[in-house]
């Protein structure tokens, strides 16, 4: 009995009977005159020349019917005539838009994705208004409050996990902003929205029809739905559990580069956002009041009251939120002069800026250090002044022409300048003793090693061995001073990596 049972199921899947069941649903009248036609067909197929003429009827009626698609502007037979709207290009961060942070090219394919910063920090140039950003705030830390302190507390009271946690909710709240600004709003309303609010109000209207107490709309109109019923509706416990999995598929879009790697990290994140922060938004919203007044706000046409306050300035998004709260030093906090104050922790360094491609930024810091060592003296003989003028021709070859590999983004004026001593007299190199173009290409490679390249080795895998596993080799233990590490020390080591 049971196989038979089977055999049925299997029939009943390949033969789509739940499909033309939904089709008898859908299109009731459509369907008893096709299967009357059908029977008059077979009973009187003598007079088949007769009824070719309600066929082809039948079959003119359903190629308007389904030519008049709900996407198209005019009937589809011949031709579709779509609405295609221009992306706007939003300027991310930078006025090179994607651009890497460290050659500056749009599409670069030496470099790996982390070291795009509206990737890594997405909330740099994102600024919205004081009074918005603390009421911001004053939610993500009621979810803190109410979702992490209360166990966590119990755990220690360190703040360093709870940081971290603030700067993976400022990276989730900045990239929702950036794509909300994205979103083209008469596109999604046309298009969406009423399509969704059309269907709805004929599924109230069929529900109506069958109950006649108010009571029971609610469960008459679910089951309208059918098949088309949302799995989140079914109950709450399938609500929540949808929005974890929509959680988990936002996350290589909302979380850090490499955060997915952390399962725990993940989990937490999934928790809050699913049932602290998704679910009750997804309350708020559907709640009829709150769509009553929506509604009410839309279609009002009469003007605002004229503002008794002047406008709140603007502050960097979510900053004071990500301050950090914890004043004890950390493993996972470091700065680069004690990265390279330590031999072993340089060798470390050296070596993760090879996986990521950019060795070649922290060679042009020690190597514009070793030229200013050189061009301070106060008296230059001309053969120094020429081996000093090959050196910033080397420079600018190598870090400044766009065909070059180990090419560094500086502002225009900055490769103007180290140009024109670069391919003028080799006198003119003294001039650089006063010029500020190489001093400032020094702060913004500076800038590039502390603000981007530390932070991204204080969470890599070559960090993390260096904590588990200790120096490897005394030779490496001994301290340098900043001044006694120079090119040559780079090259042996570069050899050893």
């Amino acid at each position: 009995m049971l196989s038979i049972r089977m055999l049925v199921e299997k029939l009943k899947q390949r033969l789509k009977v739940d499909v033309f069941r939904d089709l008898c649903r859908q299109y009731p009248v459509f369907c008893f005159i096709l299967l009357f036609l059908a029977l008059v067909t077979i009973i009187f197929n003598r007079y088949l020349h007769v009824l070719m003429v309600f066929w082809s009827f039948l079959a003119g009626f359903a190629t308007f019917y389904c030519s008049l698609g709900p996407e198209s502007l005019l009937p589809n037979i011949l031709f579709t005539i779509k609405y295609n709207p221009k992306q706007q290009q939003h300027q991310e961060l930078f006025p090179h838009g994607h651009s890497c942070a460290v050659c500056g090219k749009v599409k670069c394919k030496r470099h790996r994705p982390t070291l795009l910063l509206e990737n890594y920090q997405p909330w740099l140039g994102l600024k919205v208004s004081s009074k918005v950003d603390a009421s911001l705030s004053e939610v993500l830390e009621l979810v803190l409050d109410n979702f992490v302190y209360p166990w966590y507390r119990y755990v220690t009271d360190d703040e360093s996990f709870v940081d971290e946690l603030r700067i993976t909710l400022r990276f989730f709240a900045s990239v929702l902003v950036r794509r909300a600004q994205k979103v083209d709003i008469p596109m999604l309303v046309t298009r969406k929205l009423l399509k969704v609010a059309m269907k709805h109000i004929e599924i109230i209207s069929k529900a109506r029809q069958r109950v006649k107490n108010a009571e029971y709309l609610q469960q008459a109109a679910l089951e309208e739905y059918g098949p088309d019923l949302h799995v989140a509706l079914r109950s709450r416990k399938d609500e929540l559990q949808y929005l974890r999995q929509l959680t988990e598929l936002l996350f290589p879009y909302i979380l850090p580069p490499k955060g997915t790697d952390c399962r725990s990290l993940t989990l937490l994140i999934r928790e809050i956002l699913a049932g602290s922060v998704f679910l009750p938004s997804m309350d708020f919203l559907a709640d009829p009041d709150t769509v009553n007044h929506l509604l009410l706000i839309f279609i009002d046409d009469t003007p605002p009251e004229r503002a008794t306050e002047p406008p709140s300035p603007l502050v960097p998004f979510l900053q004071k939120f990500a301050d950090m709260r914890n004043k004890k030093p950390s493993v996972l906090k470091l700065e680069l002069k004690e990265i390279r104050d330590q031999q072993d922790l340089l060798f470390r360094f050296m070596n993760f800026l090879k996986q990521e491609g950019a060795v070649h930024v922290l060679q042009f810091c020690l190597s514009v250090e070793e030229f200013n060592d050189k061009i301070l003296r106060p008296e230059l003989t001309n053969d120094e002044m020429m081996a000093l003028h090959g050196e910033v021709k080397k420079l600018y070859e190598t870090y400044c022409l766009e065909e070059s590999v180990d090419k560094i983004r500086f502002d225009p004026f900055i490769v103007e300048e180290i140009q024109r001593i670069a391919t003028g007299p080799y006198k003119d190199v003294v001039k650089l003793q006063t010029m500020r173009c190489l001093f400032e290409a020094y702060e913004h490679v500076l800038s590039l090693l502390e603000n981007v390249f530390t932070p991204m080795f204080c969470h890599s895998d070559e960090y993390f061995r260096q904590l588990l596993r200790g120096a490897e080799s005394p030779a490496r233990n001994s301290r340098l001073s900043r001044s006694s590490i120079s090119l040559d020390d780079f090259r042996s080591t570069q050899k050893r990596v």
